[in-house]
C-alpha cells in the first residue's frame, strides 16, 4: 500500500472551486485529480458548515461593536443628564435657602 496523499486547504478549495463554477461533477474531479470521491463529499461538507459559522461570528462581532457604541452614547447620555439634575438640584437648594427667611 502506498502513502496517502495530504491536500492543501488550497487544494482542496481549488477542487471545490472546479465543481462550483466549472460545474464539474463530483466524479470529473475525482478522476481527474486522483481523489477519492468520499473526500469530495466530505470537503464540501465542512466547507459549506464551517461558511455558516464564518458568516455567524462576523455578524456577532459587527453586533457587537455597534452595541459597544450604543453603550458608550447611552452611557454619555446618563452623564450629560446626571449633571443637569445636580445643576438643578443646586439651583433649587440655592433658592429654597434665600426664600426660607421670607415666610
Amino acid at each position: 500500500m502506498g502513502e496517502r496523499k495530504r491536500y492543501t486547504a488550497e487544494e482542496k478549495m481549488k477542487f471545490l472551486r472546479e465543481m462550483h463554477e466549472d460545474g464539474k461533477t463530483i466524479s470529473q474531479v475525482s478522476e481527474e485529480h486522483g481523489v477519492h470521491p468520499n473526500n469530495l463529499f466530505k470537503w464540501r461538507k465542512q466547507h459549506l458548515e464551517q461558511g455558516v459559522e464564518n458568516f455567524k461570528t462576523k455578524r456577532k462581532d459587527i453586533t457587537g461593536k455597534a452595541k459597544d457604541r450604543k453603550i458608550a452614547a447611552l452611557e454619555d447620555k446618563l452623564k450629560h443628564k446626571d449633571e443637569v439634575i445636580a445643576e438643578l438640584a443646586g439651583e433649587l437648594l440655592a433658592l429654597k435657602k434665600k426664600n426660607s427667611g421670607l415666610m
